[in-house]
C-alpha cells in the first residue's frame, strides 16, 4: 500500500474479497487487483474522499476489534458479515448518498470495487477467453475491451 496504512489496506482487501468475489468464472476484486488500484486512486483523490475511505476502513477495524478482538482482515466470513450487512443499503440513484458516514462509505467502496474489477485487465482477458456465441452472450458489456497504455516505454 502507498496511501493506506497496512491495517487499512488489509481491511480493504478483505472487503474486496467479500463484496466482489469470483463469480461464474469471472475474476473477483482481489484477482483483478482492485484494492491496489483503489490504493492508488484514493491517494490522488480529493481530501474528502480520502477521509471517507480512511475513516471507513478504520471504523471496520475498530468494530472488528470491539466485537471479535481482531482486525477486520482476520475475521471469518460470518463475523465480517455481521459487521458489514447492516451497512449495506440499496441506492437507486448514484446521487442518493446515505446520511450515515459508514453506510456512505460502504456504498462508495462497493461501487468502486465493482467498477475497478470490471474495468481491469484480468476481467477483459477472462472475457476474451470465454466461449463466444450462445444466448445472452452477444451483447455482454465490455467484452474483451481493455485500455492498454500508449506510452512506448510501457510494455503491456
Amino acid at each position: 500500500p502507498r496511501f493506506f496504512t497496512p491495517d487499512q489496506f488489509s481491511a480493504l482487501q478483505k472487503l474486496a474479497a467479500l463484496l466482489v468475489p469470483p463469480l461464474k468464472g469471472k475474476p473477483g476484486a482481489t484477482d483483478a487487483h482492485a484494492p491496489e488500484f483503489l490504493d492508488f486512486l484514493i491517494g490522488v483523490s480529493p481530501a474528502e474522499r480520502q477521509s471517507l475511505y480512511r475513516n471507513g476502513l478504520e471504523s471496520l477495524n475498530r468494530a472488528a476489534q470491539d466485537q471479535f478482538h481482531t482486525n477486520f482482515h482476520g475475521l471469518e466470513a460470518k463475523q465480517a458479515d455481521a459487521i458489514i450487512r447492516p451497512l449495506l443499503i440499496a441506492r437507486y440513484w448514484p446521487q442518493d448518498i446515505p446520511d450515515d458516514p459508514m453506510k456512505n462509505f460502504m456504498a462508495q467502496v462497493h461501487e468502486d470495487l465493482r467498477t475497478a474489477t470490471t474495468n481491469s485487465r484480468e476481467w477483459a482477458e477472462n472475457d476474451t477467453a470465454s466461449p463466444s456465441g450462445g444466448r445472452g452472450r452477444r451483447f455482454r458489456r465490455g467484452r474483451g475491451l481493455y485500455w492498454r497504455p500508449i506510452d512506448p516505454v510501457v510494455r503491456g
